[in-house]
């Protein structure tokens, strides 16, 4: 009765708010929020603004092992709606920011038939780390001529600010940076990194099209898109667990679309593998783990073959492209990887709860076993 007392409180206080107080926004902003969604579940939303958009990832805590990518716009006034990025599950993510550091709202069907309210505060608590945005979009015309084909990229790098600390403004820096670009440098300076990445992007655009839509003007569509965008999963218990989400159209059928995951010591800025998080000979323990989740995922029996339902593969083995959520540990397949590209890309969380004996205890991820 005391949580519900105290989520109908704050959830009385967001609505004197919204009515008597215009809440000023910043236009780039990372914001680490935890609270609850309806009484009982705890989550954490890793929050990114970007002028009138938001992008982030809802983790859900406690018992449940489950996350989401939401996106959408804000208003000037605070008000935002957001829906799942990557699947159509009819769930909207509505509200508005009571203040620069509280949202409120609701988490509720396309219908509006299921409502759950949710209070969330911005929060960084010991062994999580305050970030900063750093976003470039531009878009360039093929040619100096109405309905020109067009090239368009836009960029989001998130990494630590300047600090005393020469792990965050040094090793952590380079390194997210590094993770953004595909180089390995010791480039430090976010803003020449994005202008470097549009620069070549926009040059390998007028090489490749600019001859070919002189003499053949009717060739084909010459638009070219890159979209870069770095989520963050997990900042806490001095884990980092980010990824970045990589969308490329040069033509042809399709784009293609990538997500690379990293996980990060924030303590020492160590890039942590999978031989760090579980112990020896993990791999013929974790295979079928993850070939039995697999399987119920897509609704097949243990006996029946991935091979059989559209797979390449009938057994999951782990692979390096892995993150941490709170709740577990998930292992993530790019399109074409495990399965064609027409079903998509392939996401295995695995519960803690499902993992017991296969993890080092102590470990990176132990602080968060024993708050279970």
């Amino acid at each position: 009765m005391k949580k519900r007392s105290i989520l109908q409180g704050l959830l009385i206080m967001a609505t004197a708010f919204t009515v008597t107080a215009q809440v000023y926004l910043p236009k780039k902003a990372y914001m680490h929020l935890v609270g609850r969604i309806d009484v009982d579940q705890e989550v954490v939303l890793n929050l990114v603004k970007v002028n009138d958009s938001l992008y982030g990832d809802l983790v859900y805590t406690g018992d449940q092992c489950e996350y989401a990518a939401l996106s959408g716009n804000v208003k000037e006034d605070g008000n935002f709606r957001m829906t799942y990025s990557f699947c159509d599950t009819g769930k909207v993510f509505r509200g508005n920011f009571v203040t620069r550091q509280t949202l409120s709202g609701n988490y509720e069907s396309m219908d509006g038939k299921e409502i759950h309210p949710f209070v969330l505060v911005e929060s960084y608590p010991e062994g999580s780390i305050p970030l900063l945005v750093y976003y470039q979009e531009t878009i360039k015309p093929l040619v100096e001529k109405p309905l020109s084909p067009r090239a368009a990229i836009s960029q989001c790098l998130i990494i630590p600010g300047e600090s005393s600390n020469p792990v965050l403004s040094d090793t952590l820096r380079a390194r997210m940076i590094s993770s953004f670009t595909g180089k390995t440098s010791h480039q430090k300076d976010p803003d020449e990194a994005i202008r470097s990445l549009q620069q070549t992007f926009l040059g390998n655009y007028f090489s490749s099209n600019k001859s070919l839509y002189e003499t053949m003007p009717d060739a084909g569509s010459l638009n070219w898109t890159l979209l870069k965008f770095m989520h963050i999963l997990h900042n806490d218990h001095n884990l980092l667990s980010y990824y970045l989400l990589n969308y490329a159209y040069t033509g042809g059928a399709h784009g293609l679309e990538t997500q690379d995951f990293t996980v990060v010591n924030a303590k020492t800025g160590k890039v942590l593998t999978l031989q760090d998080l579980f112990v020896p000979g993990f791999e013929t323990r974790l295979t079928p783990i993850l070939t039995l989740k697999l399987k119920k995922m897509v609704g097949i029996t243990p006996a029946e073959k991935l091979t059989d339902n559209g797979f390449f593969v009938d057994d999951v083995a782990p692979n390096t492209n892995f993150y941490v959520t709170d709740g577990g540990i998930g292992f993530f397949y790019n399109h074409y990887e495990i399965a064609p590209y027409v079903n998509g890309p392939t996401d295995i969380l695995i519960p803690f709860d499902e993992l017991k004996g296969l993890l080092r205890n102590p470990g990176p991820v132990s602080p968060l076993l024993t708050r279970r």
